[in-house]
């Protein structure tokens, strides 16, 4: 099976009004988990499989637990399919990509 998420966290953090400024440190965890991955202004969309996608939402919220942050919502999209599915091939009407990426 291939698998795109989508996640938006929450955080809450007691002593900051500022949440982007958690949300920051986890888009970094993304950005080095080597999944290919799209970060939009309300949630980022991750490829991978089931196993690798579910593993980074728990570093995530891991992660936001150990910034100092009492609640953490993560907001999770799911697509599996039987067929590929890529982030690049979903958004090519949209924008244009390197073949690198």
């Amino acid at each position: 099976m291939n698998y795109i998420m989508s996640i938006q966290l929450l955080p809450h953090h007691p002593n900051t009004s500022d949440a982007f400024s958690h949300v920051k440190g986890a888009i970094e965890l993304i950005e080095n988990s080597g999944l290919t991955h799209f970060i939009g202004p309300m949630e980022t969309t991750v490829e991978g499989d089931i196993d690798e996608l579910l593993k980074l939402v728990k570093k995530l919220n891991g992660h936001l637990a150990q910034e100092g942050c009492d609640t953490v919502v993560s907001n999770i999209k799911l697509v599996q399919s039987e067929e590929k599915i890529e982030i690049k091939n979903v958004l090519s009407d949209y924008y244009e990509f390197d073949d690198e990426e």
